[in-house]
């Protein structure tokens, strides 16, 4: 079992936000930076390709895309801004997202839309949610002729909600839409197959659930997109094609993304598939536990459609408390969860990661929960 540095008098369920790299891929990355401190141009000009090149190819068999649509960014965010940012966008067209959406993510598009005449539209999917089809329905719903892009979330971040990808792309397909799908917590905690179904853009992080060091991300930019989609900085590979461009921005450390096979291949060692339904479960259980003590009632059914290794619980308390509450948890408990408030309501989101989290933890959040929320307020 890979060995993680994390202080163990803190009780870590929030994986979702940064995953903790195992001391193997650290040694890793320190030995590559030792090498390429010891002859910088080497490491970075002479040897840099054929190690790009190679941690493409593992990435590509992990996620089953083509590698020639397959380049690293430094994380999601800098992949969507490049999409939204090279797209050949016609003033008036719109680009539709969800309320679910991240908030960076809602920032990019706002960004766009100031700068080329272009409206952002949300389309309101349903949380508390019974199935996914309600998800295809908010969107196809909120459809209009002006509509030229749908970007949606793999697993959204606030509710930790699984969206219906394959449906979503073929949808987009069917209309002559493009799809961009923010795959940011996605890769190591659910199945992906870039290559039966492509998007037209998919983004995702290998620092959450692979646990690779931060700043090791994968932009995937299908065949009949790739002379048109240019990294957010320009550099010498310009117009010279996707991971000519990519592939040099200029001077970065990119000792992350030469861990990135290590990190599938200690993935895999630890059960891969069988490794994320773990996930899962943990979770699985961690939710019941949760609303079980709060006395709420769960968001939605328990339907691994719907949620994998993250999970959201709706709060009992005034959403306008959740940055006190997120400190309190910390400070007074040492546990570590995001404390969300999103749509005027109060949620907290747990992880399951099975390398280092036990079903026990999520009793410790239960109380600790109770304590703050019931007999902190004399209730």
């Amino acid at each position: 079992m890979p060995k993680h540095l994390l202080d163990p008098n803190v009780c870590f369920l929030n994986h979702g936000s940064f995953g903790s790299t195992p001391k193997e891929l650290l040694d890793l990355q320190t030995k590559l930076r030792h090498e390429m401190e010891r002859e910088p141009v080497d490491f970075l000009v002479r040897t840099r390709d054929q190690r790009w090149l190679e941690a493409v190819r593992a990435v590509a068999d992990f996620l089953d895309s083509d590698p020639a649509s397959t380049v690293f960014v430094p994380n999601a965010t800098s992949g969507i801004n490049a999409v939204i940012n090279s797209f050949p966008w016609s003033p008036g067209d719109e680009i539709l997202t969800t309320n679910h959406r991240y908030d960076a993510v809602r920032r990019t598009l706002d960004h766009a839309a100031h700068r080329q005449n272009l409206t952002v539209r949300e389309a309101d999917v349903p949380f508390p949610i019974e199935t996914p089809i309600q998800i295809i329905t908010a969107i196809e719903g909120a459809l209009s002729p002006r509509t030229r892009m749908i970007a949606v979330d793999h697993i959204s971040s606030p509710t930790a909600l699984i969206s219906p990808v394959d449906a979503i792309i073929t949808l987009a397909r069917d209309r002559g839409l493009a799809v961009l799908i923010d795959g940011a917590h996605a890769p190591g905690q659910v199945d992906i197959d870039l290559r039966t179904n492509p998007p037209d853009f998919w983004v995702g992080n290998l620092h959450k659930w692979l646990c690779a060091p931060k700043g090791c991300a994968v932009l995937f930019v299908e065949e009949r997109w790739r002379d048109t989609i240019h990294p957010t900085s320009i550099s010498h590979g310009y117009s010279q094609g996707l991971h000519e461009e990519f592939s040099w921005t200029g001077t970065l450390d990119p000792t992350a993304i030469m861990c990135a096979k290590t990190a599938i291949d200690l993935h895999n060692e630890q059960g891969g598939a069988a490794f994320r339904n773990a996930h899962h479960r943990l979770v699985q259980h961690g939710r019941r536990v949760i609303a079980d003590a709060l006395a709420v009632d769960l968001p939605h059914p328990d339907d691994p459609y719907l949620y994998a290794g993250m999970a959201t619980v709706p709060l009992p308390m005034p959403a306008e408390r959740t940055d006190e509450l997120w400190e309190a948890l910390r400070k007074c408990h040492n546990i570590e969860v995001p404390v969300i408030s999103w749509q005027g309501k109060a949620w907290v989101r747990i992880s399951g990661y099975a390398a280092y989290n036990k079903p026990e933890q999520y009793s410790l959040l239960a109380s600790a929960l109770t304590a703050e929320l019931f007999n902190g307020s004399g209730e």
